[in-house]
């Protein structure tokens, strides 16, 4: 399992975000031959929630950042960004591969 360290600023850090957090990117279990760490901070500033997702890769450090206003469309949207630039790094070490 991929280990997610979840981080939260000026908002309550309540069961069900953190459910929530931990159910969506579970997607990232798929790459788990890549993939070391996630750190996600969320943040709620003037009303728009912000966050930031930190992906240790071998080799690389992805750093996704997303707003809105409501916390768990930002998870969503860091999953689905999050999950392209894997597949994206992923196919790249493959092309190389097959080039060597």
């Amino acid at each position: 399992m991929i280990p997610i360290n979840l981080h939260v600023k000026n908002f309550p850090l309540t069961e069900a975000v953190e459910n929530y957090v931990k159910k969506r990117l579970k997607a990232a279990e798929k790459f788990k031959d890549l993939v070391m760490h996630i750190d996600l901070h969320l943040s709620e500033e003037r009303g728009q929630y912000i966050g930031v997702a930190v992906v240790k890769l071998k080799g690389k450090t992805l750093r996704i950042e997303e707003k809105d206003k409501d916390p768990m469309a930002v998870v969503d949207s860091i999953k689905e960004v999050m999950i392209r630039e894997i597949k994206r790094e992923k196919e790249k070490i493959k092309r190389e591969r097959r080039r060597a």
